[in-house]
């Protein structure tokens, strides 16, 4: 049985629970709220440096590397229009052509595009199956060369290479690009690719950029588009 507070005082004890507790609350309060990590830059602008009181200069932020898009998309499909829109000529021109589409544009930045015809790479033997690879291995050869880092020493310190294959579109022309650009590094690199393959190590890097989620929302092809078709 607890004793009562006023005869507790009568015999000179103190109650000291609800001190505790407000003890307990305020330490709680200070952990929750106190910042015990040094303010940025706090202990630079204090160290001693080589001119005087000056302040150290701040340090150059680190640049992500420049990339070199290749966009792979429908064949008739223009800058200027929104995502809905995109979802729509991409509906239409199915309902026109089947759902594999025949025709794609090839684009290497903000450069013009050119028309590559999947048909001849669908069909062993097609009669403008090599008109259409060397069509296709002339431009990456150009639009590359165009792009040279003539301040970097090795290939693989090239900017890096990203292919954009618009999901809808058949992979054979992901695949097209694809070998057009380790032709053009192979050709930058000479004979030592064919003597030793571990070369291509050295090469610069080409991927393919990730695919989409698949049924994320109901226009994701014209999200989808709209960003291919705008992308330098």
């Amino acid at each position: 049985m607890s004793e009562d507070p006023t005869e507790a005082m009568a015999k000179g004890k103190v109650d000291l629970v609800p001190m505790i507790d407000t003890v307990m609350l305020l330490l709680l309060f200070f952990i929750l709220t106190t910042k015990f990590t040094a303010d940025e830059k706090a202990i630079a602008s204090l160290l001693p440096t080589d001119k005087g009181q000056a302040p150290s200069p701040q340090t150059k932020p680190v640049e992500p590397p420049k990339m070199i898009n290749v966009c792979i998309y429908p064949e008739g499909l223009v800058k200027g229009f929104q995502p809905s829109e995109y979802q729509a000529k991409y509906e239409s021109l199915k309902k026109t052509v089947g759902d594999v589409l025949p025709t794609a544009y090839l684009r290497m930045g903000g450069s013009e595009a050119i028309i590559l015809d999947g048909n001849s790479f669908s069909k062993k033997g097609h009669k403008d199956l090599e008109k259409n690879l060397e069509m296709a291995h002339q431009y990456i050869h150009q639009k590359l060369l165009e792009r040279e880092n003539s301040a970097v020493a090795q290939r693989k310190e090239q900017d890096p290479v990203v292919i954009h294959c618009f999901s809808g579109m058949s992979w054979k022309f992901a695949l097209v690009a694809y070998d057009a650009i380790r032709d053009y590094e192979g050709s930058k690199m000479g004979s030592k690719m064919a003597k030793d393959p571990s070369q291509w190590d050295n090469a610069r890097e080409v991927s393919f950029a990730p695919p989409r989620i698949r049924n994320y929302s109901a226009r994701e092809l014209g999200n989808e588009l709209y960003e291919i078709v705008n992308m330098q």
